[in-house]
């Protein structure tokens, strides 16, 4: 018997990775559901080890990686995320298995079964891991220098509500209405800012969550945006992003 903890503060995901794990690994059982940082740290110092963590990166008093920074976790640990891309690639370089939401049935069936080939031995140091997080999380750009004229300005991340693309130029339009042209396309400035606190709309968009002023749903899959300052055009959510756009607003 696998006896398995599952740390997910939404109780609905907590309870449809439960039933998805009974369908991938019928030997498994849920000894623990914790849904924060707080409830995980004093289950884990209070309790055996368990045999598997499933363990959601970001949690309602933090992320996760916090957890390893107050407890010993010695077991495996499968990480699910929504689309942390910072932290998946921090995964892939200590061979930690993750998961990207929406959890499927047979991506879970895989990592049980790496789980099982897993040699404890090889466990990787999750306080580096959490250390990493939190240089990654240090790196976000917190400001951008642009010409505004025959001058430079500097214009804060914060102050930022949105980028978009014109053909191949790309601009960012502060929260005060001004526009700035900038030497980045959409794909680096994906990688430079918080996906916390911006969401890549679609090809053209990339939007503060503090820009958004009104969701109109125009059909199950079809979401438009008003966003401040108001665009020259009509603004729609990729309909491949939708699922993720909501999952990032509900976070």
């Amino acid at each position: 018997m696998i006896k398995v903890c599952i740390i997910e503060d939404e109780q609905p995901a907590a309870q449809r990775l439960a039933k998805l794990l009974k369908q991938a690994a019928p030997d498994a059982e849920v000894v623990q559901h914790c849904d924060s940082i707080e409830t995980a740290v004093v289950y884990l110092k209070g309790n055996p080890i368990v045999d598997l963590l499933l363990l959601d990166i970001q949690l309602g008093d933090g992320l996760s990686f916090d957890i390893f920074k107050s407890v010993e976790v010695d077991c495996p640990v499968i990480f699910t995320t929504a689309f942390d891309e910072f932290a998946i690639k921090a995964f892939e370089l200590n061979s930690i298995d993750y998961l990207l939401k929406p959890i499927r049935v047979e991506a879970l069936f895989r990592s049980i079964e790496k789980f099982r080939k897993l040699n404890q031995s090889t466990q990787p140091d999750l306080k580096m891991l959490a250390t990493l997080l939190d240089k990654e999380k240090r790196d976000y750009k917190r400001r951008f220098l642009v010409y505004a004229g025959e001058n430079l300005v500097s214009v804060k991340t914060s102050d930022i509500s949105y980028f978009y693309s014109v053909e191949k130029s790309t601009f960012l339009t502060a929260q005060n209405g001004r526009s700035y042209a900038l030497d980045l396309s959409l794909d680096k400035l994906e990688e430079l800012l918080n996906p916390t606190d911006f969401f890549r709309i679609n090809r053209q968009y990339l939007a503060a969550f503090s820009s958004i002023k009104k969701i109109s749903l125009q059909s199950k899959s079809r979401i438009k945006l008003t966003l401040d300052p108001l665009p020259k055009e009509e603004i729609l959510v990729s309909t491949a992003r939708t699922h993720e756009f909501r999952e990032w607003l509900d976070r």
